[in-house]
C-alpha cells in the first residue's frame, strides 16, 4: 500500500469515527427529548382527564366517565387505558392497536423507546374514587426518530463525500513532491538525469528535494566527466591531434576489423608531397595548417559515406572504404587529386600535382594485412610513374567481388522473391553462459554459390535496397518467432538506408504495434554511424521502439570519434564494441581506452558486448574491462534457418 493510500485511509477512518460519534450523540439527544416529551404528554393528559371526570366519578356516572375516556384517548398515541372504579371494583379498559407506519421493522426492533406507564388515583376530599393506568404508544417517537436518522445520514453522506474529495486533493498536492522524488530516484537508479525538481512549500520535503537535486547533479557531472575522460583517452590513443583524423593505430585496428568482418571493398592511400614541402620550406606551423585544411576537405569528400579516414604519417592519408566498388574508389581518388591541385594555388597549372594516390581493391579471398599494405606501396610507386595523373589501382578482386551493380541488384531482388536467403543465429552470452540474445546473420545460397552478408550488404546500401531487404528479414523472423515460442530474443541488423527511410520507419512502427507481444523477444541492431550522422532520423525510430517497449542496440560502438553523448539521448539496450578495440588485448593503452568507453555505457546500465571472442583468456581479460557479454564460436556454433 502506498503512503498516499495509507494516509488517505487513516484520515477517512478517523473522520468517519468522528462523524459517527457526532451522529450518535445527536440521535441520543433526540431520543431523550422524545422520551421526555412522551412522559410530559401522558402527565398532561392524565391531569386533564382528572379534572374532566371528577364530577362523574363523584356521582358514579360510568357512562359519562366512559365517554370522557373515549374522547381523550381515541386520537392520542396510547397503547392501553385502564380505569378501576373503587366504589364497586369495576374497570373500564381501552386498548389501541400498536401500528407504526413509515418505519422499518429492524429499526423498531432496536427497542429505542421503552413503554411508559403512568398511574394516578382520583380522590374527592379524603375519599378515593378511581385508579387510572395509562401505557404510552411509541409510534410517534419512532417515526420522529427515524426521520431524524434519515436526515442525519444524508448530511453525513454529503459531508463524507466532501471530505473524500478534500482530503484526496490536499493529500495529492502535499505528496506530489514525494512522487517527483520517487520518480527521480528511479531515474537516477537507471542513470537518467533531468531538470531539477521544483522546491515544495513543505519544509521537510524541501530539504529532501534539495538533497536529491544536489545528488542528481553531482552524479550527472560525474558521469559526464567519465564520458569526457573516455573521449580523451580514445582521442589520445587513436586520433591525430593535428588533422583530427584517426592515427596509424586507429587505421590498423579498423583495417584488421574490416578484413575479419568482410574484407570486401578497399582503401585509398594518398601521399601528399605538398604537405612535405610545406613543412620543409615554411615550417611546422604552416605545415600543420596545410594538414588541417587538407583533412577538412577530405572529411567533406566522404561525409555521406560510411568510410573512415586516417593520417598514418606526416604526409600520408588513408580512406578505408568497406563494400566500395572499384569505380567508387576511383572517384574518391579523383576527388583527392582535385583537392591537392586546388591547394597548390598555381594559376598557370604548370606543375604536376604534388601527390601520389594508390587505390587498393580487395575481396574475401585475401584477409592478410601485410599483403594489402604491400599492394598499397606498389600502387603508390606506380602512381609516381604517372606524374600528370598520379593515380594507380592494385586490384586483387575475383568473381563475386567483381560482379556489377546490376548483377547484385538482380540477385538480391530474386533472392527476396524466391526465398533464397538462409539465416543463421549466433548467441551473445554472459561469462556464465546465460544467453543475452541471438544475432541473425543473412546469406544467399544460389547456383552452388554461397554469398555471406559481407558480400552483398555493400550493394544493398549502394543500390538503396535496404528497405526491401530489412522488410524481408524482419517479416521472416517475426513469423519464426510467432511459430516458435521458445525462440528468442533475437537481434536483427538494420541497414543505414532503411533506418533513414521514413516509409520503412512507418512500416516497422506498424509491425511493432501489431506484434507488441514480441517486444521482449525481438531486438533491432543499428550501426553507430547512423546515430552519429543521422540523429533526427534515428530519433523517429527509437521513439517508436521505446513506445512499444522493443529494445535496440548499437553496432560498431566506439568506431566514430564523435562524442558518446548519444547513448544517454537514445538509451539503447546494449552496444557491440567495435572489433578494433578488442583485437590486441595485450596493449595496455588500448585496454585503458576499451575500459573507458565500456564504463561510459556501463554507467548508463547499457550492456556491453564484445564480438569474435574465441578463447577463455579473451573472456577473462574483457570481463575486467567492463564487458558484460561475449559473442563468438567459443559458446556455440551458429544455428541455421532457411528462408
Amino acid at each position: 500500500m502506498t503512503l498516499y493510500q495509507q494516509l488517505f485511509t487513516w484520515m477517512l477512518a478517523i473522520f468517519f469515527l468522528l462523524i459517527i460519534a457526532v451522529m450518535g450523540i445527536e440521535l441520543n439527544t433526540t431520543r431523550n427529548f422524545l422520551l421526555t416529551q412522551q412522559t410530559a404528554e401522558i402527565n398532561n393528559t392524565i391531569n386533564s382527564m382528572g379534572l374532566a371526570m371528577a364530577p362523574y366519578l363523584e356521582s358514579d356516572d360510568k357512562v359519562a366517565t366512559e365517554s370522557v375516556i373515549n374522547a381523550l384517548f381515541d386520537g392520542g398515541f396510547y397503547q392501553e387505558v385502564r380505569l378501576k372504579m373503587l366504589s364497586d371494583g369495576s374497570e373500564i379498559i381501552r386498548q389501541y392497536p400498536v401500528t407504526i407506519q413509515g418505519v422499518p421493522n429492524w429499526y423498531i426492533g432496536l427497542d429505542l423507546f421503552p413503554l411508559i406507564t403512568e398511574q394516578r388515583t382520583f380522590t374527592s376530599g379524603w375519599l378515593q374514587l378511581a385508579e387510572l393506568e395509562v401505557i404510552s404508544h411509541p409510534g410517534y417517537a419512532y417515526k420522529e426518530m427515524w426521520n431524524a436518522t434519515i436526515q442525519l445520514s444524508v448530511w453525513i453522506g454529503v459531508l463524507f463525500a466532501i471530505a473524500i474529495l478534500t482530503i484526496g486533493i490536499q493529500l495529492s498536492r502535499s505528496l506530489s513532491p514525494l512522487a517527483l522524488i520517487t520518480n527521480r530516484v528511479k531515474e537516477i537508479a537507471h542513470n537518467q538525469f533531468g531538470d531539477p525538481i521544483p522546491l515544495p512549500p513543505t519544509t521537510e520535503l524541501k530539504t529532501v528535494v534539495s538533497a536529491i537535486n544536489q545528488m542528481s547533479n553531482q552524479l550527472e557531472n560525474y558521469f559526464k566527466q567519465q564520458a569526457r575522460e573516455a573521449e580523451r583517452l580514445r582521442e589520445y590513443a587513436y586520433r591525430d591531434t593535428v588533422s583530427g583524423l584517426g592515427n596509424r593505430s586507429f587505421f590498423l585496428g579498423q583495417l584488421k576489423s574490416w578484413l575479419i568482418e568482410s574484407a570486401i571493398g578497399g582503401f585509398v592511400i594518398a601521399k601528399v608531397d605538398l604537405i612535405t614541402d610545406t613543412y620543409h620550406y615554411q615550417g611546422f606551423e604552416q605545415g600543420d595548417s596545410m594538414v588541417t585544411k587538407f583533412a577538412k576537405k577530405l572529411n567533406t569528400t566522404i561525409a555521406d559515406a560510411d568510410y573512415t579516414a586516417s593520417r598514418i604519417s606526416k604526409d600520408e592519408f588513408v580512406i578505408l572504404a568497406p563494400n566500395c566498388s572499384n569505380d567508387d574508389m576511383r572517384i574518391i581518388g579523383e576527388h583527392l587529386l582535385d583537392i591537392v591541385t586546388d591547394m597548390q594555388q598555381e594559376p598557370m597549372d604548370i606543375s604536376p600535382p604534388k601527390v601520389a594516390i594508390g587505390l587498393v581493391a580487395n575481396d574475401a579471398k585475401n584477409r592478410d594485412t601485410s599483403v594489402l599494405l604491400a599492394q598499397a606501396d606498389n600502387a603508390l610507386t606506380q602512381a609516381r610513374n604517372e606524374p600528370n595523373h598520379p593515380i594507380s589501382m592494385a586490384d586483387q578482386t575475383t568473381h563475386d567481388a567483381s560482379m556489377g551493380k546490376q548483377q547484385w541488384k538482380s540477385l538480391i531482388i530474386d533472392s527476396i522473391a524466391h526465398d533464397w536467403f538462409v539465416f543463421k543465429l549466433q548467441s551473445a552470452s554472459t561469462s556464465d553462459k546465460h544467453v543475452i540474445h541471438q544475432e541473425v546473420f543473412s546469406a544467399i545460397e544460389r547456383g552452388g554459390y554461397y554469398y555471406g552478408a559481407s558480400h552483398f550488404l555493400g550493394a544493398v546500401e549502394q543500390l538503396m535496397l535496404g528497405g526491401s531487404f530489412d522488410r524481408y528479414v524482419v517479416s521472416h523472423m517475426i513469423e519464426r518467432l510467432t511459430d516458435e515460442e521458445s525462440l528468442g530474443p533475437i537481434a536483427i541488423n538494420l541497414t543505414q538506408t532503411s533506418v533513414i527511410d521514413a516509409s520503412f520507419i512507418r512500416w516497422l512502427t506498424t509491425m511493432m504495434q501489431e506484434h507488441r507481444n514480441l517486444a521482449d523477444r525481438l531486438l533491432l541492431e543499428i550501426p553507430e554511424s547512423v546515430f552519429v550522422r543521422y540523429p533526427d532520423h534515428i530519433s523517429l525510430l527509437t521513439e517508436q521502439t521505446h513506445r512499444f517497449n522493443f529494445g535496440f542496440g548499437v553496432d560498431n560502438y566506439g568506431r566514430h570519434f564523435q562524442a558518446l553523448d548519444y547513448l544517454n539521448k537514445f538509451k539503447p539496450s546494449y552496444v557491440k564494441i567495435d572489433f578494433a578495440y578488442t583485437t590486441n588485448l595485450d596493449n595496455e593503452a588500448q585496454n585503458h581506452v576499451l575500459a573507458a568507453i565500456c564504463r561510459t555505457a556501463h554507467n548508463l546500465n547499457i550492456t556491453t558486448i564484445a564480438t569474435r571472442v574465441e578463447t577463455e583468456t579473451q573472456i577473462n581479460k574483457l570481463s575486467e574491462l567492463f564487458v558484460n557479454g561475449f559473442q563468438g564460436f567459443i559458446f556455440d556454433e551458429k544455428v541455421e534457418y532457411h528462408g
